[in-house]
This record gives C-alpha cells, structure tokens and sequence, in this order.
C-alpha cells in the first residue's frame, strides 16, 4: 500500500520591508509533518499532521492506495491544487522517484 507524506523541513523567510522603512528579519520555519487523509464518507482528500498510519487526524485515516499510478496522480493533482508536492511512501519507507 502507498500513501503520500511530506516530511519536515526548515525553511528561511526572507526579510520583509514594511512601508513605514521598518523591516522584519529573516527568520527560519519548520514546517510539519504532513500527509494526505481521507474520511470514509466523502470524496475529498484533505491535508494533516502525520501522527503514523494507524493514528486518525480528526476521524480520518492516511489515505492508502494499493497502485502506484493512482498514488501518482493524486500526488500531481495535490500539487496542482495547493503547491506542496509530496512524497511517496510504502511500508518500507520513502519510494525513490
């Protein structure tokens, strides 16, 4: 079975001038630990804190296919829709694409 994940990672912000000449720092962001869910009474697939496959974020289960073409697709349209791009995971680990 097949699921997407997108691991922490830390990011800088850049600086930001604001219009008064004050600016705020650059700053580091870590971001979390996320994959894609999907409740069993609706078509749509959301977003969320990765707690493993077994925990539920909010009554929701880690959406598992067991075909790789169907995990790809729903990775390039995640991608399409909010610009976070995913990574496939199996049992094993990360799959290498």
């Amino acid at each position: 079975m097949y699921y997407l994940r997108k691991e922490p990672e830390e990011r800088a912000i850049p600086e930001i001038v604001k219009t008064d000449d004050t600016s705020i720092p650059e700053r580091k962001f870590m971001s979390d630990d996320r994959a894609i869910y999907k409740h069993h009474d609706f078509s749509r697939f959301y977003r969320g804190s990765f707690k493993g496959l077994t925990e539920k974020h909010q009554g929701m289960k880690v959406y598992q296919y067991k075909t790789l073409k169907r995990i790809i697709e729903l990775r390039e349209s995640m991608y399409q829709y909010c610009g976070e791009y995913f990574d496939i995971y199996d049992e094993n680990g990360k799959v290498a694409f």
